[in-house]
């Protein structure tokens, strides 16, 4: 049966191996480290060389306080992530908003602090990060890759950086809405649900790209243990919280990785 899953740690677990030449695997504090060395990790577990950072969070289904340590812990491994020294990022928002498992991103940039249009203005607004934010849509709706979008903000606005979230798939109904997934490989969009589109990466866009994401769909083959040819997906009850409360601490963790002036409260009675 194929594995469908966006996690890499799901893509290493799969294998059934301790130990994967090219491969490095660290779990520390409910936080799990995939690290792909090589092209020959990459064939094994079927993800592109790079780091894959899976954080546990209590599920959003029940707890809806975000300031409780994950929002200092999620930026901190996105800091990790981005390259040094930079001077400003776009963050796109992946995914479909009429669609509530697919709206992770676009909801995201709700809670994003957007502040390019300010800076240069410090005695005005104070000193801020510059930070733009831009949700694609899909392309059933727009006739326009998700990444032909992205890349037509990097080349018009040229950021150091970009972000990119957007919605997962997992191999484990237990992963859904528990868990986030940092990456500096950056995303291939639909992957997990076999509808591979453009890529979204420092290959495509020339601009390295960290990818957050959290799963809210797995795939009812994984449920029944039967294989079906055409697989649907399905989504906890409570999706619609999931997705509104993820999308909360994904923003607010940007901000706070990025605005490091400004404290957590003031930033989110800026933008919640």
């Amino acid at each position: 049966m194929k594995n469908r899953t966006d996690l890499a740690v799901e893509s290493f677990e799969s294998v059934n191996k301790t130990y994967i030449d090219g491969v490095k695997v660290r779990e520390e504090n409910g936080i799990t480290t995939v690290t792909v060395l090589n092209d020959k990790g990459a064939d094994a577990i079927g993800k592109p060389v790079g780091k894959y950072i899976t954080c546990c969070v209590p599920s959003f289904v029940s707890d809806t306080d975000i300031f409780d340590g994950r929002l200092e812990k999620i930026s901190e491994i996105l800091g990790s992530l981005l390259p040094d020294n930079i001077e400003s990022v776009l963050v796109a928002g992946i995914g479909n908003l009429d669609i509530t498992a697919d709206a992770l991103g676009p909801k995201t940039n709700n809670y994003v602090l957007a502040t390019r249009h300010i800076i240069g203005q410090k005695e005005l607004f104070g000193d801020f990060f510059n930070v733009s934010s831009i949700s694609t849509g899909v392309l059933g709706d727009t006739g326009i890759e998700s990444a032909e979008i992205v890349g037509g903000g990097v080349s018009t606005i040229h950021p150091a950086c970009g972000i990119a979230v957007y919605a997962l798939a997992a191999s484990s109904a237990e992963r859904l809405g528990t868990t986030v997934q940092l990456s500096d490989t950056g995303i291939s969009p639909g992957s997990g649900v076999g509808n591979h589109r453009y890529e979204i990466s420092e290959n495509t866009l020339g601009v390295p790209v960290v990818s957050i994401g959290i799963p809210t769909v797995v795939s009812t083959e994984i449920i029944s243990g039967k294989e079906t040819g055409e697989p649907m997906f399905v989504t906890p009850r409570e999706i619609d919280r999931v997705i509104d409360l993820g999308a909360k601490l994904i923003g607010m963790s940007i901000n706070v990785c990025l605005q490091k002036n400004i404290s957590q409260q003031d930033l989110f009675s800026l933008v919640g």
